[in-house]
This record gives structure tokens, C-alpha cells and sequence, in this order.
């Protein structure tokens, strides 16, 4: 994990996704910020909805979906007791309680109609690809959502549709060793099951396969990779001097990306269940 205060340059925000980099953006937590609107834009969040956040991390992104798109309530879900705890109380400053909860969940485990059965929304900012299985969540939210529900979405995707299959289907024997090398490497080093390399060309057909309508991708390596990739660089000295906050490890993403990039690049995707 990187410490959120690595990242953010004051400890009002903890924010720890890639960031959506505009040119003259190099604030961390801008650009964090930015993110997530594209993927509140993606679903799209509006006045009055019901929303779930997987994987929602430190909370941020609870608060920006009631601030800046004015919906109703939010539930979080996040795996980690320690920083569930710390999100509650989060939310409790912020005077947002009556409005935003948290359930200590993984994505595969949550009960969609347990919880929240009455959601209009689900979203998630830059962590499906660590899902034990982005296709099963995907398919588990199909069944258990109500039509229309909107789902938007930040993940990483691979150029070269021969590298993975549809990320609803089970993964070819070969999906792994068809990967480029570097690609392969990093994404085990990194935490993402090789199932979860799906190609940017299948995606349409995957999300229609899962149950899904009115699919819409949109690429956006650029201003994602490359932009955090050029935070890191601006960063390398800070970053490399606290390793217990992690930053050696953000420096290895960095890297990593630097290695995988020619084949990869990053997508924010919205849809409906049908």
C-alpha cells in the first residue's frame, strides 16, 4: 500500500488513484479529483441517485459523488477493516454520515441486493483490474442490479486484442503466455490476475456478454499513464527518500508503466444493465 500522505500534499485529502492529468495540472490531488469525475461522468451520476463505490479506498470519492454531482446517498465498499474504520470517521467530520456508509467488503463478496437494493449507480475509480475476477463482478452486478442501474468505471486495458479473451469468459489456456513478456510481468507484480488483461477492442462485446447496454468506452491512456508517469518523475526525489510510505513502490509502478505502455493503455467505461 502507498500512504496516502505520500501522495497528497496536505492531509485533507487521500486520495491514491493514477490521476487524470491535464497539461497544466501538477497537483496530485487535482488530478486524483479529476478521475473521478470521469467516471461519474461515465455512469452518469446525477441529483437523487443511489450510488455503491467499490473499492471506494480512503473515502474521497464518496464525499466528490454527494459534493460535486449532488446524489442522494453513497455506500463505500472496502476490503480493508483498518481503513474502513478510518473512512467511517472520515465521514463523520465531514458532518456527510446521514448520507454516505461503509461496508467492509471485497467486491466479489458484497451483496449488491443486501445492501443496497435500491441503487441506481455503481462506480469504481481505478481498482476493477485487481478484482480476483473483473468478469465475475461485472456478471454479479448484471444479476443482482435493477435494469437501468448505471455502472461507470476506470481500468486498464491492452491495446492487442489477441492478448486476452472477452473478460466475461473464462480465460483462454494461452491468454497468459499470448501477453507480451513485460506486460505479463508486471501486471503479476503489480496484482492483476492475467484474466484481467482484456483487450480495449472486446471490451463492447464483453459488457454486452455480461449484461449489459449502451456500452461506452472511452481510451484515455494519455492523461492517466503518462501523466502519472510524469508525476513520478517530478516526484522521484521525495518519493524515493520515504520507502515505509511507500514510495518505492509508487516509483516501481511508474516504471512498470514505462515498460508495459506501448501495449497498454487506460479506459473509463459507463453502461446500463439491461
Amino acid at each position: 500500500m502507498v500512504d496516502p500522505a505520500l501522495l497528497n500534499a496536505t492531509a485533507a485529502t487521500c486520495w491514491t488513484n493514477l490521476g487524470w492529468w491535464e497539461t497544466d495540472v501538477q497537483d496530485y490531488a487535482i488530478a486524483a479529483r479529476a478521475l473521478a469525475t470521469r467516471v461519474g461522468e461515465a455512469a452518469p451520476l446525477r441529483a437523487g441517485d443511489v450510488v455503491v463505490d467499490v473499492a471506494c479506498g480512503y473515502g474521497d470519492s464518496l464525499a466528490h459523488w454527494v459534493t460535486a454531482f449532488g446524489v442522494a446517498r453513497v455506500v463505500g465498499v472496502e476490503p480493508d477493516p483498518a481503513v474502513s474504520a478510518a473512512v467511517r470517521a472520515r465521514i463523520a467530520a465531514w458532518g456527510l454520515a446521514d448520507r454516505i456508509t461503509v461496508v467492509t467488503a471485497t467486491a466479489e463478496t458484497f451483496d449488491l441486493a443486501a445492501h443496497v437494493p435500491d441503487a441506481t449507480a455503481i462506480v469504481c475509480v481505478d481498482a476493477a483490474y485487481h478484482f480476483q475476477s473483473r468478469g465475475a463482478w461485472l456478471a454479479r452486478i448484471a444479476e443482482s442490479a435493477s435494469s437501468g442501474t448505471r455502472i461507470g468505471f476506470s481500468d486498464l486495458a491492452v491495446r492487442d486484442a489477441a492478448v486476452s479473451p472477452p473478460a466475461t469468459m473464462p480465460p483462454r489456456t494461452d491468454a497468459a503466455s499470448a501477453a507480451p513478456r513485460a506486460l505479463r510481468w508486471g501486471a503479476a507484480r503489480a496484482g492483476i490476475p492475467a484474466a484481467n488483461l482484456w483487450a480495449l477492442d472486446d471490451i463492447p462485446d464483453a459488457m454486452t456478454a455480461a449484461g449489459y447496454a449502451a456500452v461506452t468506452v472511452m481510451e484515455c491512456g494519455g492523461p492517466i499513464l503518462d501523466g502519472f508517469r510524469a508525476h513520478a518523475q517530478r516526484a522521484h526525489g521525495r518519493w524515493w527518500r520515504q520507502p515505509a510510505r511507500g514510495g518505492w513502490r509508487a516509483l516501481a509502478t511508474a516504471w512498470l508503466l514505462g515498460r508495459v505502455r506501448p501495449t497498454l493503455t487506460m479506459v473509463c467505461v459507463g453502461a446500463q444493465v439491461r
